[in-house]
């Protein structure tokens, strides 16, 4: 299974995407982010592995989603 981590706040300006298995794609916006989190993970999913997409919230939670970005309890 392939992680993809979104964090609520920026780091120096930018949001690093946390990739479990390696990298750490840089992106200007939050929706930036989440765009690629949510592709790559398509891509992951298309290739028959499993893939998990986790955002932050405001309140420091979080919040895991499928590869069609729908929650997951």
């Amino acid at each position: 299974m392939i992680i993809f981590d979104v964090p609520y706040s920026p780091a120096k300006g930018m949001w690093l995407v946390q990739v479990s298995n390696g990298g750490h794609p840089e992106f200007k916006t939050r929706v930036d982010a989440i765009r690629f989190a949510v592709g790559a993970a398509r891509k992951v999913k298309h290739r028959g592995d499993e893939a998990l997409i986790t955002v932050e919230g405001v309140d420091g939670q979080r919040r895991a989603f499928d590869h069609d970005a729908k929650g997951i309890a």
